[in-house]
This record gives C-alpha cells, sequence and structure tokens, in this order.
C-alpha cells in the first residue's frame, strides 16, 4: 500500500470510489463530483490537499481531502482545514488512522473540522473510539420548497448586488463574520468558484446593509443523485402536485441530479430575527427556478426556528474538531458557530 498526494490521473479512480458509496437512510443519496472527482476538488478549494492510497496497479482503495480556508475562529483569521470525502474500497485493508495522519502531515491549516451524519455511527463511533474527534455542535441541513418561505411586509429595500456593492459587501461580511467561529474570511467576493457577485443580494435599511446571502448552484462541479427513498420521503420524490400544492421541497426523481440552490452566507447584523425572517422569504423568492433551496444551521441557532416552521425535509448530522494528537489542548470557543453548509 503507498500513501500519496494525489495527482490529476487519478480523477477517474477517485471518482469511481465516490460512487460506490451513496449515502443510506431516508433518502438515499449519491454524492459525487462528476465529471473528475480531482478537479472537482480543486475548484471548490484551488488548495485542495488529496490524499490517496494506492496499491501497485494504481488503484485507488481509499482517499481523504482537506479543504483549507482562512475563517475566523474566536475572532481571528486562521487557517482551518474543512476534512472531507474519506472512502475506502469496500474489502479493502486500509490504515485509516495512517491515511488520516498522511493529510495532516502536509498540511497548511492549523485547525481541522468535520462533518457526520447521524446515520453515519460507524464512522463516528470509530474516530470517538481513537480520541480523534470532539464534537463541536449538532447541525442540520434543511431542504425547502421556495414557496415555503414568504417575507412579511417591511419597508427595507431587497435588491441583487451589482458589481460596484463589492466593496462594502466584504466590509459587511467581515464586520458581521468576525462574530462567528467558522465564518469564512472575505477577501474579494470572487473566492467561491461558480459564485459571482450577481449571485448575491442584500437587504439595506437606506444605505445600510442589514442582511446579504447568495443563491449559490454548484452542479457543474458537485452534484447530489437521489438513487432511492423510504418511508414518508417517497411522497417527496419526482414533481408531486400535491407536495407541490403544500409547499413541501420536490426532490429528484430516482437517478437525476438535484436542481437546488443554497441559500449560502447568510449573515444579518444584530442577530435579529425579524431581519433574517424578510431576507429568507424574499430570497427565497428569487429562488423560484429551482425545486428546493438548501440551507444549514447549527442546532441552538435561531434560524433554526424560522427554518423549522416551514414545511420541509431535514437531514441531521456533528459538526466536529478533529485533534490528530489525542493530548492537544480543547478548543474554547468565545464567539457562536457559523458554518456553510454549500462548504461542507
Amino acid at each position: 500500500m503507498i500513501y500519496r498526494s494525489a495527482v490529476p490521473d487519478d480523477g477517474s479512480e477517485m471518482l469511481r470510489l465516490i460512487e460506490s458509496h451513496p449515502a443510506s437512510g431516508g433518502i438515499k443519496i449519491l454524492y459525487t463530483r462528476r465529471p473528475d472527482a480531482y478537479q472537482s476538488y480543486l475548484a471548490e478549494c484551488p488548495d485542495a490537499e488529496i490524499t490517496v492510497c494506492v496499491n501497485d496497479d494504481n488503484r485507488v482503495l481509499a482517499q481523504i481531502v482537506c479543504l483549507p480556508r482562512k475563517m475566523y475562529i474566536n475572532r481571528e483569521a486562521q487557517i482551518v482545514g474543512y476534512v472531507t470525502g474519506l472512502h475506502k474500497e469496500e474489502g479493502a485493508v486500509i490504515n485509516i488512522l495512517k491515511l488520516l495522519e498522511a493529510g495532516h502531515s502536509k498540511s497548511t491549516a492549523k485547525h481541522f473540522f468535520c462533518s457526520i451524519l447521524d446515520d453515519n455511527k460507524p464512522a463516528y463511533n470509530l474516530f470517538s473510539k481513537h480520541k480523534i474527534i470532539r464534537p463541536i455542535c449538532d447541525y442540520r441541513t434543511y431542504f425547502i420548497h421556495p414557496a415555503a418561505l414568504k417575507p412579511p411586509k417591511h419597508n427595507f429595500n431587497f435588491r441583487r448586488v451589482v458589481p460596484d456593492d463589492a466593496e462594502r459587501l466584504i466590509i459587511f461580511y467581515n464586520e458581521v463574520g468576525i462574530e462567528y467561529s467558522y465564518f469564512p474570511l472575505f477577501e474579494t467576493m470572487n473566492d467561491f468558484t461558480g459564485l459571482k457577485i450577481t449571485d448575491f443580494f442584500l437587504l439595506e435599511d437606506g444605505d445600510k446593509i442589514i442582511a446579504a446571502g447568495a443563491l449559490w448552484n454548484q452542479r457543474t462541479y458537485k452534484q447530489y443523485i437521489a438513487l432511492g427513498y423510504h418511508g414518508i420521503n417517497k411522497l417527496a420524490s419526482g414533481h408531486n402536485p400535491l407536495l407541490r400544492l403544500l409547499r413541501y421541497p420536490a426532490l429528484p426523481k430516482i437517478n437525476t441530479a438535484a436542481n437546488f440552490a443554497y441559500i449560502s452566507f447568510m449573515l444579518y447584523r444584530k442577530d435579529n430575527l425579524d431581519t433574517a425572517r424578510i431576507f429568507l422569504g424574499e430570497i427565497a423568492s428569487a429562488a423560484r427556478g429551482y425545486d428546493f433551496i438548501t440551507i444549514g444551521a447549527v442546532s441552538e441557532d435561531k434560524i433554526g426556528m424560522l427554518l423549522n416552521s416551514a414545511k420541509n425535509i431535514k437531514i441531521g448530522s456533528k459538526l466536529c474538531r478533529i485533534d490528530y494528537h489525542k493530548n492537544s489542548p480543547e478548543q474554547k470557543y468565545k464567539t457562536p458557530f457559523w458554518f456553510e453548509c454549500a462548504l461542507l
């Protein structure tokens, strides 16, 4: 077995391995990165650190990826690595801890975290047993029909961002975002692949930005394909007219990539829930061309109250800090958490 950094020629092998592991649960989802997994990770994060374990024939038997980004932790900008893309070929005898360490040894990140679905208890138990992870918080990912979120009447100005807004939008994101641990640092409005400045929206009170967010479609390099539905989720598959009437999200037909957008980087000033309600309703109206919208929230965030009030389908997960060394000091957080669903 050889543990090494991935190279462009590994792309098709990486994709094969990814597609051999669909997520189970009430909705069986194939999370994939067509047409080329290697290039997909680089599109998501140009500094992606991809580690693979291969045999003598260069067949990829396991892989893991670290996506390092500048994020705020306790009001300080630090390089934080999101560890994702862990896949192992069924039946292959692989030392997962060695794979993790191989990725960690060359990383530029100083802090690491991962997301583990609530249904993936074997992975959570494995890493907990070896004391590699420490839970940060519970997280919910919501799938919502755009028509299920209605804005209340208000006197603010909601509009799409134009290029001339770039400087003040960057200032807004860093002024508000610094108050949240794990919020990404905004240096330009071109930091995220496939996300144009005109994909962002503002809510203004006079000349002051009081809320902002974006509609982000990532289908060119990352897709979610439904392979099966179980239980009540069977009713949500396809374009069921009754579900549309009831404003439940229309999930894709079997073997079809989901047509959706993330509500991304949604921030609002002073933790004002009324402002959040207005912005959510307005940006949802702008997303009517999608079958559903996706947004995530930590379990204790008040935004979850608004999302729970709408007809939705949600998936639970745990966000965990990764401690590669068992004697690592416990991270003390002084600010609330904010995790971007589109970056998980």
